[in-house]
């Protein structure tokens, strides 16, 4: 072989030798949301038309079975027509173990969805929610093939799955069976974390959910924050989730998702080779009004795995002679906790906090055991100061760049 043919076929095999190695391209995957009021303000349906163009479909709680209570929501069809993405109906059934009727709710949910289509909705599917326990997933598999046979045949269905269930793989495995795909529930399932998600535990659970069996599945993020107070058993007693009223009481604990830890989730979701993973849900589309949920602006921003630096300024507003109100003004692009800690100058020999802050002993400094979740453009009272000389109109509180940009990594 002449030297210069024998070069190019070496050159050839070192190629293909790295392309062999290279790791595989990151996969693009579809972004749903839940739309999850039982009141349909014009706020949801402004929030609809606004909010979920990112979005490839929409699920939307349809009906609510609370013991033998059966909650039908009316949703403004008009908005969800006009946004004119697929749809998927949402059977919210509360408790570990189901006593409706299997014929009953799906008779119910395909009369809604014939009624939808008749105003020109795209009713696709329907989606069963339904923390069944453990030791009851083959009862549930049962109910759900009654269910199923019950349901109007041109109706996917769906049903949200908890990580517990691998631990009962013999039920699992029937349930797989009758549903067209899983929703992998990541957030909000360990009570003991701070956190609504964690990266490492959601990148195992859907690893073995993907091992497990060959059936598409999706995996449900949060965009939200809520209060949870604990029992003396270690479990959720009361939580405080999308009402307008908080009822968890002052010893209540903070659960969020952190933007920058859900971002970070969803590139390693997208990088993962998980072939049945067919997308993303989103917990829960923004509305205004919505005290809990994240804005728009930042679920966009963790949608696309991308996130801005978090912006939080000190505002200083003068009251009286070298008095000054203080405030904390998030006016960045994306939802961020304030500071546990904001230190004063030393000069401020007056220092007192308001709400979540209180003066630290000992030092011009005001700190918070729970700090704030502060939306963007929204302001909240800090506490009062007298310093002199004064404290400036503005200032941007620092920022750990490097920390934020690991967080985010």
């Amino acid at each position: 072989m002449p030297i210069r043919s024998a070069i190019a076929f070496l050159l050839v095999l070192l190629l293909a030798a790295c392309a062999a190695d290279d790791p595989p391209a990151p996969q693009t995957l579809a972004h749903e949301a839940y739309v999850w009021q039982r009141q349909w303000t014009p706020s949801v349906g402004a929030a609809v038309r606004e909010h979920s163009a990112d979005f490839r479909g929409l699920r939307v709680l349809a009906l609510q079975q609370i013991g033998d209570e059966r909650i039908e929501v009316r949703p403004d069809l008009d908005a969800l027509r006009d946004r004119g993405l697929p749809l998927r109906l949402v059977l919210r059934i509360e408790g570990s173990r189901s006593r409706a009727d299997a014929d009953t709710l799906a008779g119910a949910l395909g009369e809604i969805a014939q009624q939808w289509r008749g105003r020109g909705l795209q009713v696709e599917g329907v989606e069963v929610d339904h923390d069944c326990a453990n030791a009851a997933l083959t009862d549930y598999a049962d109910w759900l093939g009654r269910f199923r046979a019950a349901l109007p045949s041109d109706l996917a269905l769906s049903i949200t799955a908890l990580p517990s269930w691998l631990e009962a793989p013999e039920g699992l495995r029937e349930l797989r069976e009758v549903a067209d795909e899983t929703v992998l529930q990541v957030h909000a399932v360990e009570a003991w974390r701070s956190a609504l998600v964690d990266v490492d535990s959601s990148l195992r659970w859907a690893r073995a959910w993907q091992a497990h069996a060959s059936r598409p599945f999706r995996v449900a993020l949060p965009a939200y924050r809520l209060r949870v107070q604990l029992g003396r058993d270690g479990k959720p007693a009361a939580v405080d989730a999308e009402g307008a009223l908080d009822r968890s009481g002052q010893g209540a604990q903070e659960r969020r998702a952190d933007p920058a830890e859900v971002a970070r989730l969803v590139r390693a979701l997208e990088a993962e080779p998980l072939p049945q993973l067919q997308g993303l849900l989103w917990f829960r589309l923004p509305v205004a009004g919505d005290r809990r949920s994240w804005a728009p602006s930042t679920l966009a921003a963790v949608m696309r795995g991308a996130l801005p630096l978090a912006s939080i300024e000190l505002q200083a507003i003068a009251r009286g002679p070298g008095l000054q109100d203080l405030l904390l003004r998030n006016s960045g692009a994306i939802d961020a906790a304030a500071p546990e800690r904001i230190a004063l100058p030393a000069h401020c020999t007056l220092v007192e906090g308001v709400g979540a802050y209180a003066a630290e002993p000992g030092s011009a400094a005001l700190r918070a055991a729970a700090p704030p979740w502060l939306a963007p453009g929204t302001t909240q009272a800090l506490g009062f100061a007298r310093c002199e000389p004064a404290l400036p109109m503005l200032q941007r509180l620092p920022v750990d760049v490097e920390e934020a940009r690991a967080r985010s990594r």
